[in-house]
Parts: structure tokens; sequence; C-alpha cells
């Protein structure tokens, strides 16, 4: 799955055969369903509808559905314990799977311990849910060669694709290849990475006054830091934007398209995104990235273009999108229905332990 060459695709099956095959494989299911009825079970029957009638409609039973969650950014700046209880709070809303947009640990280190330190805390997490976790690089998870290395042998390729219920899902690496932290700037964010365990309050005070800073100075035209704006920039190597055509060219006929990444390329004047781009005009798509800690919808060649918000990182501006949520994505016939929701709204089954309580 994660190689850059590896997909799964899960299609029906279909009875084909004689008419004698057909009508086996009829009695076969009728008998199913007899015994799933047993005595004192009500089995919904809309021929049975009284008129009138104390519901709205026949509840759907659609095998084509599909239901899937995706969640924000958990770094950089992580807030202690709120990714963590947003995976346990998704996981009681059972999505087919849950897909992240990058950035899950601090990282931008090269001590091999303290990497393993930080993802064995973020596999904890992720342990525990009952559905499929899909994993998307961000830079604070792929910050140089040593972080990529240790990436590849745990996950494979960070770019892959693969495709579940005829919709193809497109995973982009935004940082190929890594770009590292310049030594001073790496300083000051792990002082302040260690701030957020030791006193949150204070760091994310601290935070919020640079980053008013900086926001001042982009409106005055200041153009900040060469440094940090190649640290921004979105990266793809030739080899990947290969891989993009091709995925796309392999899988022309699929109902839905969903490209996934972690820096929002379109907004960062991204010469190979612009190929894989134009690449999917002849076909319906949504993107969805993070990174800006604020949540955006754009309408771009009339189609969906999500930034989403935070699930645990310190948001970057106030407003609207400003919070920590999930966007639960319903694909059916036509255009999915994404709907955004804030992951403090969720029903708390924890108790003063913070431990999950028994289903």
């Amino acid at each position: 799955m994660a190689g850059a060459g590896r997909g799964f695709r899960k299609e029906a099956n279909c009875v084909r055969g004689t008419s004698a095959l057909r009508i086996s494989a009829l009695l076969v299911a009728t008998f199913v369903l007899a015994a799933a009825a047993a005595p004192g079970e009500r089995a919904f029957d809309p021929a049975g509808t009284p008129d009138p009638a104390p519901w709205t409609g026949v509840p759907a039973d659609d095998a084509s559905t599909l239901r899937f969650a995706v969640i924000g950014d958990r770094t950089g700046l992580a807030r202690p314990g709120v990714f963590e209880r947003a995976v346990a709070q998704v996981d009681l809303m059972q999505p087919e799977f849950l897909i992240n947009v990058g950035d899950l640990i601090e990282g931008y280190t090269r001590d091999p311990a303290e990497l393993a330190e930080e993802w064995s805390h973020i596999e904890g997490a992720i342990g525990s849910l009952r559905v499929p976790f899909f994993y998307v690089a961000g830079n604070h998870d792929l910050g140089n060669d040593v972080m990529l290395s240790a990436w590849k042998a745990k996950r494979g390729e960070p770019y892959y694709q693969f495709v579940f219920k005829d919709v193809l899902f497109l995973v982009l690496d935004t940082e190929d290849p890594p770009r590292d932290m310049p030594p001073g700037l790496a300083a000051q964010f792990h002082q302040m990475a260690a701030g957020m365990k030791s006193d949150p309050a204070a760091t994310e005070k601290a935070l919020a006054k640079y980053l008013g800073q900086v926001n001042a100075d982009r409106e005055k035209g200041n153009p900040g830091d060469p440094e940090m704006a190649a640290l921004g920039a979105a990266r793809f190597s030739q080899q990947q934007v290969d891989f993009a055509l091709k995925a796309l060219a392999d899988h022309r006929d699929v109902r839905w398209t969903f490209v996934l990444m972690h820096k929002p390329a379109w907004k960062l004047k991204s010469a190979e995104f612009a190929k894989i781009e134009a690449a999917l005009a002849d076909r319906p798509y949504t993107v969805i990235a993070g990174h800006n800690h604020y949540y955006a919808y754009e309408k771009r060649n009339g189609r969906d273009y999500l930034t989403m918000g935070t699930a645990g990182a310190i948001s970057h501006q106030h407003g609207p999108g400003e919070m920590d949520h999930i966007a639960w994505v319903t694909v059916k016939d036509g255009p999915p229905d994404i709907a955004l929701i804030k992951l403090d709204g969720l029903l708390d089954r924890t108790g003063d332990s913070g431990q999950t309580l028994a289903r």
C-alpha cells in the first residue's frame, strides 16, 4: 500500500454463468436473508410500510457508498493530547478509513532515538483505531534525509496511490526532496516544542506574538527571510510527477479522484504540481491539503480545493477557520458531500483517567 508502485482495488464480485447458477446463487442469498431474520427479530420491509409511516424514508443499503475521514495537522507545535483524543473520537464514528494531511511529529531532528520516540508515540495513538489509517507526509515528518530514510523503512515511498470503491486516491509528497531547517531556526523551534510540553499557555502566547509580527511584515510588503521562503516551498521530484501522471492515466474511468498532500501546492507557484493539475482537468476530482493550520476553501478550475485546519497544532491566524476538526467525506452518485466536524463537539466517552470507557 505504501510503496509508490503499489495500490489496491476493491470491487464488487459478479455472479456469471448459466441460468441454473444464477438461480442457485439467488436461492443461497434467500437462505442467508431468511437465516438473518431469526424469530423475534424485525427486518425492515419497505413493502410493509404503513401509511402514514412513523419515519421519513427507507434506510439506504448501498455498498457503493464510501465514507472516510480526513484529519489535519498535529504539529508544528502540538498542543498536548489534542490529536490523541481526536483519534479516539473519530474511531467512535467508524469511517471506512482515516487519512491525515501530514505533520504528525515535531521532527526536524537527525537523532534516530528522538525520531523513534516521536513516531512510537504517534503509532501508539493510531494503533488504537479499529479502522485503517493512511499516512500523508508533511514537512515535520520529512525534514531531512535521515527522517526520509526512517519513513521509507516503515512505510515505503511517501507518495502512493490506491483505488477503493472505484475512487482513486493520489497521495503526494510536497517534501521531495526534504529541506532541513537552518540550525538557528531549528534550535528555536525545538525550544518552543519543549515549551509546549512544560508550559503550553506561555508558549502559545509567545508564538502568537511572533506570528503577529510576521503577518504585519507581510502586509507591509516585506518579503521575509529567503531561507524561510525556500523551506515553505512545495517540492516534487520528476520521478514523483511521472508517477502521478501514470496513476492518473491508468485510472481514467474511476468515478472520482481525491488528491491529498501536505502543503497546498496550488498556492505556492509549483510548476511541477501545475503539470499534475493539468492532467486532472478532464476528470471530477477534489484536492485536500493542510500545513497552514487554518481551514480554507476555494473553487479552482471548477473543483473543490480544501486546506484543512488543525487537529492539535497551534493555529497560525485567528478567524472562522481556526478550529480543530475533521472532514467527513461521503461519496455516492455525484460530487462528494464534505462535512466539517469540530472535534470538541463529538461524544466524549472518556473517564477521569482519560482512558476510553468500555464499549
